[in-house]
């Protein structure tokens, strides 16, 4: 039989990470010996969100129906916790193990009993979320879906489909995708945390970014090319020419339609984001504003911004947006919500505000390989305060962004 005052001794050393090998025995025994003790540990170690809990209880506390005697134990259980250097009258000493142990309890039972409430994984905190890769599927005119192999970053479509490496794509039969005489579409789509590299029939390149997606054909016709887009993608096209001719490739995505000879460039298109913007590396393109029906012809180190059904061009840094192509997350020029929403796409998660959302302007590139938690570190020079929670079933991850007055207050 275990006794309180040991195990809150063993607790208190575990935190501290000063157990020695018997103790740490000990303890593992008393935590493999019933379920409720695993989840207490669990919780416990929950720095965190144990203080945020205690801050709750204590506050629900007054309106609670308790004994004048776990009134008091409670009591000297919080005086022992947060003034440990105050001096105990020696016929409360013994109560005092007693009283970190009913502490310790009624502490992890609230933590259980508010997150078994809505009976969810989803609000279960969870201290960093892994980047994203190459995620991607293809789907076929008959509407077969095909998930893409993860360790591959693209496929060619030429006679067959095939990955960069050579290999075939299979489906679920793994019987080898031909590409049929007559031209088929095709739809390549990135999922949240995913993208993925398209080498097209013309032997132009499009590198999707997250949660965006490509439509094409199996083969193009011989007088035009033309894909369509939702969301971001960098774009490699190839000048071809027939009888002398160059073959315009046309780019339709989000309010307007690029005409384009031979060149590179980007395109952002996500239908949540208010503005769509087409930033030209090299080369020339047009951008038709299909609402107004009126071209703008843009050069390179330009952007046009497709808003509220108006087109504007300006001068723009480039490296600022084809910063995701080169495995980066550029802060520059950028609202505190489209930074969060470029954050959303990648880590796969949802964002939520507690409070007013944050104004504060950000300068600087994070790496896409890092964990979510390095990136954000971005926030502490603003004090910003978060935390993340994991979703159900491998939905969206939920990331909390605290700039409450509560918060600002304590600071």
């Amino acid at each position: 039989m275990y006794q309180p005052e040991q195990i809150v001794e063993l607790l208190k050393k575990k935190i501290s990470e000063t157990l020695n090998e018997q103790e740490n025995i000990a303890l593992q025994k008393w935590i493999s010996a019933k379920p409720e003790n695993q989840k207490l540990m669990a919780q416990l170690m929950q720095h965190d969100l144990l203080l945020e809990d205690i801050r709750l209880y204590l506050a629900l506390w007054n309106n609670s129906e308790a004994s004048e005697r776990e009134q008091r134990i409670f009591d000297l259980a919080i005086k022992k916790t947060m003034e440990p250097k105050l001096p105990i009258y020696t016929k409360l000493q013994r109560w005092l193990p007693y009283a970190a142990a009913l502490f310790l309890i009624f502490t992890a039972t609230l933590y259980l009993n508010r997150r078994n409430q809505k009976a969810t994984p989803d609000l279960t905190i969870i201290k960093d979320v892994l980047p994203g890769g190459n995620k991607a599927t293809l789907m076929l005119a008959d509407g077969r879906t095909i998930n893409l192999n993860s360790n591959q970053s693209g496929i060619i479509v030429g006679n067959d489909i095939t990955y960069l490496d050579g290999s075939s794509v299979t489906n679920h039969n793994s019987s080898t995708i031909k590409k049929n005489i007559t031209s088929e579409t095709l739809v390549l789509k990135t999922p949240m945390g995913g993208n993925y590299h398209v080498v097209l029939p013309d032997g132009s390149k499009v590198w999707l970014n997250a949660n965006s997606t490509l439509t094409y054909p199996s083969h193009f016709a011989a007088t035009n090319r033309v894909v369509k887009l939702d969301g971001e993608a960098y774009f490699e096209v190839k000048r071809l020419n027939s009888s002398k001719k160059n073959i315009p490739f046309k780019v339709i995505s989000n309010g307007q339609a690029i005409n384009v000879l031979g060149t590179e460039f980007n395109v952002a298109a996500y239908s949540e984001e208010p503005q769509t913007k087409t930033t030209l590396i090299n080369g020339s393109i047009e951008v038709l504003n299909l609402s107004s029906n009126k071209t703008n012809r843009i050069k390179p180190g330009q952007q046009a911004i497709l808003y509220e059904q108006q087109l504007k061009v300006k001068e723009v840094d480039i490296s600022q947006s084809i910063a995701w192509k080169n495995g980066q997350f550029s802060f520059d020029d950028k609202s505190f919500e489209q930074i969060m929403r470029e954050m959303a796409r990648w880590y796969n998660l949802t964002v939520q505000y507690k409070g007013n959302i944050p104004t504060d302007q950000f300068t600087g590139n994070a790496f896409k390989t890092d964990k979510l938690s390095t990136v954000l570190r971005f926030l502490e020079s603003s004090n910003i305060q978060y935390h993340i929670s994991a979703g159900l079933n491998g939905s969206h991850h939920r990331l909390i962004i605290d700039n409450s007055a509560e918060r600002r207050s304590d600071n």
